[in-house]
């Protein structure tokens, strides 16, 4: 039997026309059928009724859903997602089996290359069965059921369900004119592929391709004539064939399919006998859907999964594809992650802080970890410590990231904050060598919001207690003196102090601004504007690690802050690109005030807090700098720091209730970096800081590294030295 047969491009207009005048005929021998049961139905009846065929209204099927696929940066697979959990897989006509092919168009629709959409003979004849009392029949051509299977997958509610289905001569009258527009938009050959990607063979399966993988563990490519004639058989009755059910009709039904295969000669007889005999031959298996992010495909890259997937259903950029994603599917969504980056940042904080039970957490703490790529907005990495998913030792809130990205209600930063307070005071082109002589506690006030309003004093204390000393803004900020720096806040301005933080893209983790409240003042709950919070520079509103990296990646990139972005391209079925976020980078601060933060934040890692928490690659330190953050109590641990070209941020602490269960005592525990375990006794920032070594350690740094930006001899910033000169008094330590 010929395959499939192309009309000359110079028949067409011949064969439309002669397709349109079959439709007329159709449409007027069926009103004169239906005239058979309504006495004294008009003469004019046939000609009204094949204009209304012509003219009828219907929908053109869509595309049908099918699974999505959420890819890592270079292309490797993260995660599927199915829409209305339909495992599907289109496959083309090529990667299906002749035998296959052959056996549906035996048992369905022998006549398909011969009359295609529309077979005039069956469907006159179903049809006046129909209207003359009889039961509903088939005379479906395969381009009908084509569209019914194609109703039903798209069906948005119970109500279009049931009219795919529905017993009337209705549905088969709309199945007609849809199939005769399908008819001229694909080929016969690419009909028959549309058709066995769309039918249902039972026990989940729709689609030949996932059926052969169901049914047998091969591929719709590698059906055997046995099997394709199995699965053929079910087309019709899938309940009733279903050979997990009851394999003797499943085996009864594929004879029927062979038998008829070898009396239209697709097989020879001899053939058809063999075949006949072989057993049914089920590897069968339905294992779960690998649906989203606690798919097996994932599992280093869950946490980063989820928050791609909040993205997509949060963010209005994606709009238009989260519908997609959720009805048709088949989008290619190439994500920002890094394979590298994102395993080193897991493993760092799944082996120095274990989820519970661990011996090396016996205070049941957490981290989270985000890489941010500099000068793009590129998000690398997101970490937790704790397994991804909603089973009993599994944790779904994303700590990494906002609330609205699945995350929780943020983390407080500690002194990593002191950062914003030192662009502040750069970018007022305070030195390095700016001196302060302070003494701990001390009360420091007052200080102005952005309204000009008076927001009182506040009280400190240097983590060390009482104590007295002079400091520079270099030692300062190395030192992370915490008096040092709520007088170094008063005098640059704390309404200053939190804009240069809302320039560098920080805000609550529940997304409200920083210069905005919470709730109504005076209720419950109600959290002040940040420039009403004095503790600001020491981190004391909540954020995500996600925004504070954001944040560190702005001065690593010599002032540039970019938006975080977690999705590269979006290539939907057909190959068009949808809309993707933009990163929006953009100049906050000029590179001079970028290079002198970062002259004095390396030297966190070399004389001050973090100091041994240094990043080599062939025993070489490479250029890096960052800030710890403490949080009063040890309540959280936090270290933010940057190579040239990756950012990172880490966050400890304990999500059970942070003030509740400080990280101090027995509950300070965690794995150092060479395995043995380490308990400090007090959680501090230089903690945080052995994972964010660790990470940097196996991360991809970018080749080569790259250099930070020389702060000219020349520069202001030097009038009053270079800073670094010891402090006279009692050294400070992280607050």
């Amino acid at each position: 039997m010929t395959a499939n047969r192309r009309r000359p491009a110079g028949r067409l207009v011949p064969r439309v026309l002669a397709r349109a005048a079959e439709l007329a005929v159709i449409a007027g021998v069926l009103a004169g059928a239906m005239a058979l049961t309504v006495v004294g139905l008009a003469g004019t009846t046939a000609r009204d009724a094949a204009e209304t065929f012509n003219n009828l209204s219907v929908p053109t099927p869509t595309v049908l859903p099918s699974r999505s696929e959420i890819l890592a940066s270079d292309g490797s697979l993260i995660a599927y997602y199915y829409p209305g959990d339909i495992d599907r897989m289109p496959v083309s006509y090529q990667q299906i089996a002749p035998s296959m092919r052959h056996a549906i168009v035996a048992i369905e629709d022998y006549r398909y290359y011969h009359h295609g959409a529309l077979d005039v003979q069956g469907t006159l004849r179903a049809m006046v069965t129909d209207v003359t009392g009889g039961p509903v029949q088939g005379g479906s051509t395969i381009a009908q059921q084509y569209v019914k299977n194609a109703l039903l997958l798209t069906a948005e509610d119970s109500a279009e369900q049931r009219a795919a289905v529905a017993d009337d001569l209705a549905r088969k009258i709309r199945e007609l004119r849809i199939a005769a527009n399908v008819e001229h938009v694909l080929s016969l050959n690419q009909l028959l592929a549309a058709y066995l990607n769309a039918v249902y063979f039972a026990n989940g399966a729709y689609g030949v391709q996932v059926a052969a993988q169901r049914y047998f563990g091969t591929t719709a490519a590698k059906l055997s004539l046995d099997q394709s004639a199995l699965l053929a058989g079910l087309v019709q009755n899938p309940a009733g064939y279903d050979p997990v059910a009851d394999p003797s009709a499943a085996l009864r039904r594929r004879n029927v399919v062979l038998a008829r295969m070898a009396q239209l000669h697709y097989i020879s007889k001899p053939t058809a006998t063999a075949a006949e005999q072989a057993p049914l031959g089920l590897h069968f298996s339905v294992p779960p859907l690998p649906q989203g992010c606690t798919s097996a495909a994932s599992p280093t890259a869950a946490w980063f999964c989820d928050y791609a997937v909040a993205e997509l259903r949060t963010n209005p950029a994606y709009r238009l594809a989260w519908r997609d994603l959720n009805t048709v599917g088949g989008l290619a969504i190439y994500t920002t992650m890094s394979r590298q980056d994102q395993a080193a940042a897991q493993h760092a904080v799944s082996f120095m802080v274990p989820a519970p039970p661990s011996s090396y957490n016996p205070g049941q703490n957490a981290a989270a970890e985000v890489l941010i790529q500099t000068g793009t907005g590129r998000v690398l990495a997101v970490a937790v410590d704790r397994p991804y998913g909603v089973q009993p030792g599994q944790d779904s809130i994303d700590y990494a990231v906002d609330s609205a990205q699945d995350g929780g209600a943020g983390v407080q930063t500690g002194s990593s904050s002191k950062l914003f307070t030192l662009i502040t005071a750069l970018e007022q082109r305070i030195p390095f060598g700016f001196t302060l002589s302070v003494s701990s506690p001390a009360v420091v006030g007052p200080y102005t919001n952005c309204r000009g309003q008076s927001v009182g004093a506040f009280h400190v204390v240097n983590d060390e207690g009482a104590s007295r000393g002079t400091y520079t803004l270099y030692t300062g900020t190395t030192q992370s003196i915490n008096v040092y720096f709520a007088e170094l806040e008063q005098r640059v301005g704390l309404c200053n102090v939190v804009r240069t933080a809302v320039s560098m893209g920080v805000h609550r983790a529940d997304g409200a601004s920083l210069l905005a409240g919470v709730g109504r003042p005076g209720s419950p709950g109600y959290l002040p504007p940040a420039d009403d919070v004095p503790s600001f520079t020491l981190g004391s509103v909540n954020v995500s690690p996600l925004t504070m990296a954001a944040a560190y990646a702005t001065v690593a990139a010599g002032g540039v802050y970019c938006r975080p972005i977690a999705i590269n391209k979006i290539i939907a079925t057909g190959g068009h690109a949808m809309p993707v976020a933009t990163a929006r980078c953009h100049r906050v601060m000029s590179p001079a005030v970028a290079a002198a933060a970062t002259y004095i934040l390396r030297g966190v890692l070399t004389t001050g807090t973090a100091s041994g928490d240094g990043v080599r690659r062939d025993g070489v330190y490479v250029p890096q700098a960052g800030k710890t953050g403490t949080a009063n109590g040890f309540d959280f641990a936090a270290f933010g720091g940057y190579t040239p070209k990756l950012a990172g941020y880490v966050s400890m602490f304990n999500p059970a209730g942070p003030v509740a269960h400080p990280m101090v005592g027995d509950a300070a525990c965690f794995r150092s970096a060479g395995g043995t375990a380490d308990c400090p006794g007090s959680v501090f920032g230089a903690n945080a800081g052995q994972i964010w070594q660790l990470t940097f350690s196996l991360a991809a740094l970018g080749s080569p590294v790259g250099q930070f930006p020389a702060v000219p001899a020349s520069s202001p910033y030097f009038r009053a030295g270079n800073g670094a000169k010891p402090a006279r008094g009692a050294g400070g330590h992280d607050g």
